[in-house]
C-alpha cells in the first residue's frame, strides 16, 4: 500500500474514512462561549461549530442551504443559528425551522448536515463518520478532583502523520529536546535506550529501558492518540500525564490537541491554568513564522528564549515540518530505534487495507490500567 494512503484525510480517502470512525476533538471548550459560532476545518472539510445560549455545543454544515453563504457569520439564537444573508434559521440537528420572506415556508423540507457532539476533558469532540456514533472513550486518570486540566489546541504546519509517527519515536528526545533537564540527563548519563513495542487492545504499548535500569512505559491509542508522562517547562509543575490527539485540518496542517493532568486543584489550579493560557496566547501566533525562518536558515533555535511556553512544541515543529509538510517516506532508512514507527505503520496499513477490501476492522479499547510510567528521581 502506498504511504500516500496514510496522509490524505478527505471524506473519500481511506485514512479519512478510518479517522471518521472515531470521535475526534474539534475545539477546546474554553474557546467557545455561549452564543458564539466558529468556522472550523477538520479532515479537509468545513463545518460550523456553535454554542447555544444555554451552553450546549452543536456542529452543523458550513453553509446555509438557501444561497450557500458561510453560516458561522450569522447569529446564535437560543439553541439555533440564523444565517447572516437572509435569516434562515437552523436547529442543532441541522433542520431549518424558519424562513423569513417566504410567504409559504418550506422549512420542513430543508436540512443541512449535523454531527454528534460531546464535551469531555475540556475538549469538544465530534463524530464525523457514517451511522451511529460509538461510545465516547473515557480516561479516568484525567477525571480526578485532585487535578486541573491544562487544555490546548496548537496549530501545526505539517501533515498530521508526521506527528503521529513521532508518537512512537523515543530516540529523538535527547537530540531534539536536549536543552531540557530530562533529555540532557539521558544524553550525558544514561546513553541509548533499548526500545520495545507491542500491539495492545488500544494501539501500541511502548517500553523504554535505559542502561542504568530506568524504565518508561507509554501508550499509543489508535488511530491518532498519544498518552505519555512528559516534562512541563514550568518552575512549579515538573511532569504531568498528557493525552495528545493529532487531528488533521487538511493535508498540510493539523491541530495538536493536548490535555495535561496538573497536580493542582481548586483556586490554585484555576490560577495556574489561566496564567498558562495567557502565556500561550502570546506565543501561538508567531511559532509558524519562527519555524519557517529556522528551516530557511534565517534564524537559529539558539536565538529563541528556551523558557517560551511552547519551546518543546517549537522543537518538534522544526523536526517534523523539516521532513516536508508531507514527508517523503520512500527516502527513509529505518533502524533499530524505529521499531515503534515500523509497528505503527504496519497496523495502519493493515486497518486501511481491511477497510478498502470491506473486511472487519479491529475494535480498539482503552483500559484504565493503560497509564504511562516514569520513575521519580
Amino acid at each position: 500500500m502506498e504511504f500516500s494512503e496514510f496522509v490524505h484525510t478527505g471524506p473519500e480517502t481511506l485514512a479519512g474514512r478510518l479517522l471518521r470512525r472515531f470521535w475526534q476533538p474539534v475545539a477546546c471548550s474554553h474557546e467557545l462561549s455561549p452564543g458564539q459560532a466558529l468556522p472550523i476545518r477538520i479532515l479537509s472539510e468545513d463545518f460550523t461549530l456553535y454554542r447555544g445560549d444555554g451552553g450546549t455545543a452543536h456542529l452543523v454544515g458550513n453553509r446555509c442551504a438557501h444561497r450557500g453563504t458561510q453560516l458561522s457569520a450569522g447569529w446564535v439564537e437560543e439553541d439555533c443559528i440564523r444565517c447572516f444573508y437572509h435569516g434562515w434559521k437552523y436547529d442543532g440537528a441541522g433542520q431549518c425551522v424558519e424562513q423569513p420572506a417566504e410567504g409559504e415556508s418550506f422549512a420542513a423540507k430543508v436540512r443541512i448536515a449535523s454531527y454528534p457532539v460531546k464535551e469531555y476533558l475540556g475538549l469538544v469532540f465530534a463524530y464525523l463518520g457514517a451511522g451511529e456514533a460509538p461510545s465516547l472513550p473515557r480516561y479516568p486518570r484525567f477525571e480526578s478532583s485532585e487535578i486541573s486540566l491544562d487544555v490546548a489546541g496548537l496549530k501545526r504546519i505539517c501533515n498530521y502523520f508526521n506527528n503521529v509517527d513521532n508518537s512512537l519515536d523515543n530516540a529523538h528526545v535527547r537530540f531534539v529536546h536536549r536543552r531540557h533537564r530530562d533529555a540532557a540527563e539521558d544524553h550525558v548519563v544514561l546513553g541509548d535506550p533499548i526500545i520495545s513495542v507491542e500491539e495492545s487492545d488500544w494501539g501500541i504499548r511502548r517500553y523504554v529501558k535505559y542502561p542504568d535500569g530506568k524504565d518508561l512505559t507509554f501508550f499509543f491509542g489508535m488511530p491518532n492518540i498519544n498518552f505519555i508522562n512528559g516534562q512541563v517547562v514550568d518552575p512549579v509543575i515538573k511532569r504531568a500525564d498528557v493525552m495528545v490527539f493529532k487531528v488533521p485540518v487538511d493535508d498540510e496542517n493539523h491541530i495538536h490537541f493536548e490535555v495535561r493532568a496538573i497536580a493542582l486543584s481548586g483556586a490554585r489550579g484555576r490560577a495556574w491554568i489561566e496564567e498558562r493560557r495567557a502565556l500561550r496566547a502570546k506565543v501561538e501566533e508567531d511559532r509558524p513564522e519562527l519555524v519557517r525562518a529556522i528551516l530557511a536558515g534565517k534564524l537559529r533555535l539558539s536565538d529563541i528564549d528556551p523558557q517560551r511556553i511552547d519551546f518543546v512544541m517549537l522543537e518538534d515543529e522544526i523536526a517534523q515540518t523539516g521532513q516536508g509538510r508531507i514527508a517523503v517516506r520512500g527516502n527513509e532508512h529505518l533502524g533499530r530505534s524505529d521499531r515503534g514507527v515500523f509497528l505503527l505503520r504496519k497496523i495502519w496499513e493493515r486497518e486501511l487495507r481491511n477497510l478498502a477490501e470491506g473486511r472487519p476492522l479491529k475494535t480498539w479499547t482503552y483500559r484504565p490500567d493503560m497509564v504511562p510510567t516514569y520513575p521519580e528521581g
